[in-house]
């Protein structure tokens, strides 16, 4: 057989080693440098105007489209026509937590754009997922399913991937309150 041969050697030191062939024993060190994100850049932001009390005066015309209702029909008649009165209390309750917590950030500048960059996304899924379901006819638990699977959790993951200083504490009763925040304001409907 043909190949290295090694006799006599003398090694010494702190890992030291004689290899005859390839060495596949070594460690290899991947590192991930990701860039921040839109969103994780306005939360760091967030978290440095709050802390710095930078408040502004003035409410961003992206924020304010939200804000502003589309319509003077209250959000239990947008349940009621919807078939999903039921709802109405914890809805209500919902949309309030979700109403105090922007209330409490929007004059931080960062907050508004947060705040209106996830509002968008939960209007365009609901223009692409929701309403088709609720032309369909689909019932109320598949509906339901898809708000949750497909509006409630994909930003719940991207506020917990992207907001890791999230001053603003963002939790599942706020995306809920968010849906019905729009609903209240005629952003989103129930029914179609």
């Amino acid at each position: 057989m043909f190949g290295p041969t090694q006799r006599g050697i003398e090694i010494g030191g702190d890992n030291s080693k004689v290899v005859g062939g390839d060495d596949l024993s070594s460690t290899q060190h991947y590192h991930n440098y990701s860039r921040p994100t839109k969103l994780s850049s306005l939360f760091e932001r967030l978290n440095q105007e709050y802390n710095a009390d930078n408040r502004i005066d003035d409410i961003n015309h992206d924020l304010k489209r939200y804000m502003l209702e589309r319509d003077v029909v209250g959000l239990e008649q947008k349940l009621i026509d919807g078939n999903i009165e039921h709802l109405y209390e914890d809805a209500m309750w919902l949309k309030e937590e979700y109403s105090k917590k922007l209330t409490k950030f929007v004059f931080f500048e960062p907050a508004q754009q947060i705040h209106a960059y996830l509002l968008a996304i939960i209007i365009e899924k609901f223009r692409n997922l929701i309403y088709p379901l609720l032309r369909e006819g689909k019932l109320e638990s598949e509906i339901m399913k898809v708000v949750s699977e497909h509006i409630n959790t994909p930003l719940l993951n991207i506020i917990r991937e992207e907001g890791c200083n999230d001053i603003m504490g963002l939790t599942a009763t706020d995306v809920d309150g968010m849906v019905f925040f729009l609903t209240g304001r005629c952003h989103i409907k129930w029914n179609i």
